[in-house]
């Protein structure tokens, strides 16, 4: 999930550091408490005298107008906000005339604010004479709690925030490789297997201020025989408007469409073959993003990126990993879910363009990318993603050049990806089919390791691999209960021209707050 999900990508609306502006209110409120307590300090006449001169003395009663005034501002403030929030959980794309209101009042408070600093600071004690009743008192700090998307902790100016998210995605595999195939690989009989495939735990908000984010998520998974826990994305982010966010932790990278989508959110259950050979999931750096208008963009340098079934983090030598991505909503934007169950047909089209590029230098063998440790990878890939009514598409390149450790030539390697989905019974039943595969330009690195169930592509070298699968996804509660299945014929050939095939069948339970 990434809240960006995941467990949970979340979308915020930047509000004004209302808690700076609480606390000078407060600090007014109590300078006039003091004030109004009754008590009348007398100077002395030359004080008297001097102190007019000196600064002018406003009357108690427009001070107390002013913070009055002051008060109706700020809680005018946070009933836009919450309008504006409930926009954005409605999926209005269009708040524009609400944020130029907010943006005013803002406007309104910074002028109040400063016109009561220089009228408390000219104030001479001998001239108070406002009663405590005349005081308006300062608003109570609240916090607020409950579930939206997630169980969230808050206080009332949403300065401070933490959400919860949870994702759990059990997973059943009857696999049966073709009888030819053991002439190069061990086991070819029909292999049953449960897997708690995804297990995750997020945490995310903000700190001090609505633009300063944080997220952390932590996972558990048993595919690959294992039993792995551990701390999947640990980040924290600052924005300083709609154009740029700089980012610093383990984070998903901006490089392939797919993997940067909520894994809760995919037309099948799991990621495409190709997508497995060709992305570069997550990694250790700094990151700049931004939007304008339709265009999105964003730059990150990180790193060496592994591959999913590499553990390693740390960097070896003094090579990093660049990456520079943009997109383009041509029309609707297509957004960061592979399925909507929410869409109805009388939604607008939407079509979005993403492209990305990358360097990066490998410390670590993979079998799943089919890469040696030592070798420099330079990366392109692009997705277009269309819905259309209740139809889903998405089609998907990959390209990338391979320089092997020491003398050897370099080489090409190439990747496609297309599936569609539809909705037969509108947020309740959608099919899906997709057509994905790999066509490596030379073999880096011999995959190791059990045939069982192909989840990630071939475990023995392999030149090409083809996936045709056909899926189906029920949906109780959209995507926080839902239930797929898929089937896959996985084929292909190897470097010696031997020919594989295999069949794979998933049926998957979800589970996401």
């Amino acid at each position: 999930m990434r809240n960006e999900d995941g467990c949970c990508r979340v979308r915020r609306v930047h509000a004004q550091q209302l808690s700076k502006r609480a606390a000078r209110f407060l600090a007014a409120s109590s300078l006039l408490a003091i004030l109004v307590s009754g008590i009348v300090i007398q100077s002395a006449p030359a004080e008297e005298t001097s102190s007019p001169s000196a600064h002018p003395t406003a009357s108690n009663d427009d001070v107390v107008q002013l913070r009055q005034d002051l008060k109706k501002a700020l809680e005018g403030i946070r009933d836009l906000q919450k309008r504006l929030d409930a926009e954005h959980s409605a999926g209005a794309s269009d708040n524009s005339n609400l944020q130029e209101q907010l943006d005013e009042q803002r406007a309104r408070v910074d002028s109040i604010e400063q016109r009561l600093d220089s009228m408390t600071s000219s104030y001479s004690f001998r001239t108070v004479s406002a009663t405590p009743a005349d005081e308006p008192s300062a608003p109570p700090r609240k916090l607020d709690a409950g579930y939206d998307n997630g169980f969230f902790i808050r206080s009332e100016n949403r300065n401070f925030a933490v959400s919860v998210n949870g994702l759990l995605q059990f997973r059943y595999t009857g696999f049966k490789p073709n009888i030819e195939n053991a002439a190069f690989v061990r086991g070819t009989g029909w292999v049953n297997n449960f897997d708690v495939f995804l297990g995750r735990l997020a945490l995310s908000g903000n700190l001090f201020d609505p633009s300063v984010n944080y997220f952390f998520q932590y996972q558990g998974i048993t595919a690959t025989n294992s039993n792995a826990v551990g701390m999947l994305d640990w980040w924290a982010s600052k924005t300083f408007s709609k154009g740029l966010t700089l980012k610093a932790g383990r984070t998903w990278t901006l490089y392939t469409y797919e993997y940067n989508d909520s894994p809760a959110t995919y037309l099948f259950p799991d990621l495409s073959t190709a997508e497995y050979a060709f992305a570069l999931p997550r990694a250790i750096g700094v990151e700049a993003s931004g939007q304008a208008g339709k265009l999105s963009y964003g730059a990150m340098i990180a790193n060496s990126i592994p591959a999913l079934d590499v553990g390693s983090q740390d960097n070896f030598n003094s090579k990093l990993a660049y990456i520079g991505h943009f997109g383009v909503d041509i029309l609707a934007p297509f957004g960061g879910v592979e399925t909507d169950p929410n869409r109805t047909s009388s939604d607008k089209t939407a079509l979005s363009l993403w492209a990305s590029a990358a360097y990066n230098p490998v410390t670590a063998p993979s079998g799943f990318e089919n890469l040696a440790a030592g070798d420099t990878t330079i990366n392109g890939t692009a997705t277009l993603g269309l819905r259309v009514a209740l139809f889903t598409l998405q089609t998907t390149g990959y390209w990338r050049r391979t320089r092997p450790l020491g003398s050897l030539p370099s080489d090409d390697s190439w990747g496609y990806g297309v599936q569609g989905g539809y909705y037969l019974v509108p947020k309740k039943f959608e099919v899906a089919a997709r057509v994905t595969g790999v066509n490596w330009g030379a073999l880096h690195f011999e995959p190791a390791g059990p045939s069982n169930t192909w989840f990630a592509g071939p475990t023995f070298p392999y030149k090409t691999v083809q996936e045709d699968s056909f899926g189906m996804n029920y949906y109780f509660h959209g995507h926080h209960a839902k239930m797929q299945a898929a089937y896959s014929y996985l084929h292909g050939d190897t470097f010696s021209h031997a020919s594989y095939a295999a069949n794979r069948i998933w049926l998957q339970t979800q589970l996401m707050f």
